[in-house]
């Protein structure tokens, strides 16, 4: 077993961490969702938080299944991928650190449709980093001897409750007017967390999986 699989207390704790801070960092559906709960309030805020979670799980899907053939079929091209996506995070991780050496803010927001849980569902299944997220993420914590459906449980219900709680943060933060303050004013210690966070996850990924 790993030292970084889901089934051990350590790995497990390191998913959690690392799930919870990249939920933090704002992106395309986390502006959707301020920008609805700061218009429409929050019944459009969950909306729009329901949108995305079920792009989510879509996603989660798609990723797993793949996932799992890997295992069966070929476990080199499995290892592969594993540092492929170790790789991945440690890229992420300095692209986060580099942007946050740019303190300047977005000020313009998504435009909204009207239709918040179909648009953010949209938007998250249109954003192609959510597979790579995923592709990269999970391998590195999955444990390959023993049965694959019970960790990828444990690493969905991690994630969509990681989710559910940042997102909907979000969403209380922007109907009750602090948008400006969800969002921008912390902005560059999000990058640098997440950045490092995702470096060194990368780092140690990358070393398990030699």
């Amino acid at each position: 077993m790993t030292s970084l699989s889901i089934l051990t207390l350590h790995g497990f704790l390191v998913f959690v961490g690392a799930e919870l801070v990249f939920s933090l960092t704002p992106g395309p559906t986390v502006m959707l969702i301020t920008a609805y709960g700061f218009k429409g309030g929050m019944r459009d805020a969950m909306a729009a938080v329901a949108g995305t979670q079920t792009g989510n799980t879509l996603w989660y899907v798609i990723c797993v299944t793949g996932l799992g053939a890997l295992v069966t079929a070929s476990p080199m091209v499995f290892h592969a991928i594993r540092l492929l996506g170790a790789a991945y995070l440690v890229f992420l991780g300095m692209s986060a650190l580099w942007k946050s050496r740019h303190t300047a803010i977005e000020s313009l927001g998504p435009k909204l449709m009207g239709r918040p849980y179909i648009q953010a569902l949209l938007t998250q299944m249109g954003n192609p980093k959510a597979i790579l997220f995923f592709g990269a993420l999970v391998p590195q914590f999955l444990d390959t001897h023993a049965p694959l459906l019970p960790q990828y449980v444990i690493m969905y219900a991690v994630t969509i409750i990681g989710e559910a709680i940042i997102l909907t943060g979000y969403g209380v933060l922007a109907a009750m007017g602090g948008r400006s303050a969800g969002l921008a004013s912390h902005a560059v210690w999000r990058e640098r967390v997440s950045g490092l966070v995702m470096l060194s996850l990368g780092i140690l990924a990358a070393l398990y999986s030699a």
